[in-house]
């Protein structure tokens, strides 16, 4: 018994003196395999210049939307370093032509998680229930459980756009019908959680009703609250967040949230989202 208690004080003692993991939610915008194909054709270049990104955040875990696909994210993150998780949806037979480059075809969107080869996890089933449309149209919730003495369970969305305030839009429907699935699943989740990823949803302009009842018992906290995007000057609220609960908010750093923004013309972008970033001590779960 002596020899177990310990253990299990050296491997508190690691785990507490272990480095932060940075967790990143980044919606690349149409990640494709292959050279100058779908709605944002990339070059050799380009791709580049996503990886450069990824470089620069220098995050441990990565909460990613619109990818194509396993060999997509083959062409931006080294197989040997990361395991990479996607949504298990199916994509469709055929896509429609993109509105704004014609004679290229939309591809499968999915949301994926993207984590080190050295950082302690399990998958846990998707979240298959966000796809409310029953049509295999809905992006499925990512997530995994980072394995310790206290797991921190992480869930990637991204949520059905168009619907980025109010309620009266169309595409509000299928929004506000994917919000009872998540409070749903966050009610019978016991312990830390992180929400993350593309919400499409202003969750910080005053009064918001999707806010108003996702986070109805005030149990849930948003990274950088309060910290206005500077990503493209049209957009002066944030749709991509990193949330986490009562049980994990006390192990997020203070003042570690942050966004990174890109420079150069808007047009050679790599993406129309700006990848934002938060630092987690593991320790202090």
């Amino acid at each position: 018994m002596r020899i177990l208690t310990i253990i299990a004080a050296l491997f508190w003692a690691s785990l507490a003196s272990a480095e932060p993991l940075r967790i990143a939610s980044w919606n690349i915008e149409h990640l494709v395999a292959g050279n100058d194909s779908g709605c944002r054709p990339r070059s050799e270049a380009d791709f580049q210049r996503v990886r450069d990104v990824i470089a620069e955040v220098d995050a441990d875990i990565w909460l990613l939307q619109e990818i194509e696909g396993a060999a997509a994210l083959a062409r931006v993150f080294e197989d040997d370093e990361w395991v990479v998780h996607i949504e298990e949806r199916r994509p469709r037979r055929s896509y429609p032509e993109c509105r704004h480059t014609p004679g290229q075809r939309l591809s499968f969107q999915a949301a994926a998680i993207v984590i080190r080869k050295d950082v302690a996890h399990r998958r846990l089933p998707d979240l298959k229930a966000l796809d409310v449309s029953g049509r295999g149209s809905l992006r499925h919730g990512v997530l995994i459980e980072l394995t310790g003495p206290r797991p921190l369970t992480i869930l990637n969305t991204h949520l059905k756009s168009g619907c980025f305030e109010g309620t009266g839009r169309q595409a509000c429907g299928d929004l506000f019908a994917q919000l009872p699935v998540l409070r749903d699943w966050y009610d019978a989740h016991n312990g830390p959680v992180l929400i993350g990823g593309d919400l499409n949803r202003r969750l910080e302009v005053p009064n918001d009703a999707f806010w108003a009842v996702l986070n109805e018992y005030n149990d849930l906290h948003i990274a950088g609250a309060g910290i206005r995007p500077n990503c493209l000057p049209q957009y002066r609220e944030f749709i991509d967040f990193l949330i986490l609960n009562d049980d994990a908010v006390g192990a997020k750093l203070q003042g570690s949230f942050t966004e990174t923004t890109f420079s150069g013309p808007v047009a050679e972008y790599p993406s129309d989202h700006c990848p934002i970033s938060v630092d987690i001590d593991l320790g202090r779960l």
